[in-house]
């Protein structure tokens, strides 16, 4: 199908995310109309999704360079499973899964399967919000079964409210191909014990487990505010004494009082970051 700029003007005008002059659309080129369109279809996709996705229905051509944008980060909840399921064949552009489902489902495993084992073909990063014990440790059994499917491209894992009392990640545990690994630690403020059950994993994951890892960062997203000084001071005590030039460490948030269960809720807070989220913070060992 031949599309007019006419038309392109028509769909820009439409846009949510910001009502535009559109006289000056008609006159430039198709190709530089649509570079701008994807340009907009980028910073939008999270924010106004249906816009970006009336896109694709414009051409060929603005389908071929919008639907990758789209599709590139997947956020897998209980609202959209069915929708995700009924349309497997879509994501094999998809870099990134991020894994929000709350609702126990006998067809979630079935579907994470499918997506893992034979449709995401371009996958680099997955999310996984840790509030189940059995499903997570599902999730990174299809990680790490990589011979039968897609996901040993896999270098990029993230787990969200981490606790070592409900999930014991150990190296057998991690896909071999994970070399980039974040953890968000859910530490509530004393007389608490997660932050002396974390700081004890932590260190005997760093000598025994970790060889594979060749960066690891720890956020304070999910730690108590009144437990955030004491448990930076812990693991940068850790990267010192071991000399782990991996470690590195995101600071800028954590809970505020009253908070703990309301920031697991949080599903969208880093999508915008991409691969870049696995490259924040500060590294805590730096030899002299």
């Amino acid at each position: 199908m031949v599309l007019s700029n006419t038309d392109l003007v028509d769909v820009v005008h439409a846009a949510e995310p910001a009502r535009v002059d559109s006289s000056c659309f008609a006159a430039l080129p198709f190709e530089l109309v649509a570079h701008v369109i994807t340009a907009a279809a980028r910073d939008c996709v999270l924010t106004s999704t249906r816009w970006v996705a009336s896109l694709t229905l414009v051409c060929r051509a603005m389908h071929n360079a919008v639907d990758p944008i789209l599709v590139e980060t997947l956020r897998l909840t209980d609202t959209n499973f069915n929708a995700v399921a009924g349309n497997l064949t879509r994501f094999q552009r998809t870099q990134r899964i991020n894994i929000v489902l709350r609702l126990s489902r006998r067809d979630s495993e079935t579907l994470l399967e499918a997506l893992l084992w034979q449709h995401c073909s371009s996958l680099k990063a997955v999310t996984l919000l840790d509030n189940r014990l059995i499903f997570s440790d599902h999730v990174l059994f299809m990680l790490r079964s990589s011979h039968k499917g897609t996901s040993d491209s896999v270098t990029y894992l993230q787990i969200r409210f981490f606790t070592v009392s409900s999930h014991p990640l150990r190296q057998q545990s991690l896909p071999a191909s994970v070399t980039h690994l974040v953890l968000d630690p859910f530490i509530r403020a004393p007389p608490s014990t997660d932050m002396q059950g974390f700081v004890s994993f932590l260190s005997r994951y760093l000598e025994e487990d970790s060889h594979s890892i060749q960066r690891l960062l720890l956020r304070t997203a999910f730690v108590s505010v009144d437990a955030k000084a004491a448990f930076i001071d812990a693991v940068t005590s850790i990267a010192l004494a071991q000399r782990d030039m991996r470690m590195w460490l995101d600071e800028d948030r954590s809970l505020a009082r009253g908070e703990e269960y309301m920031l697991k809720e949080e599903a969208t807070s880093d999508e915008h970051l991409g691969l870049a989220l696995w490259y924040r913070g500060r590294q805590l060992y730096v030899p002299t």
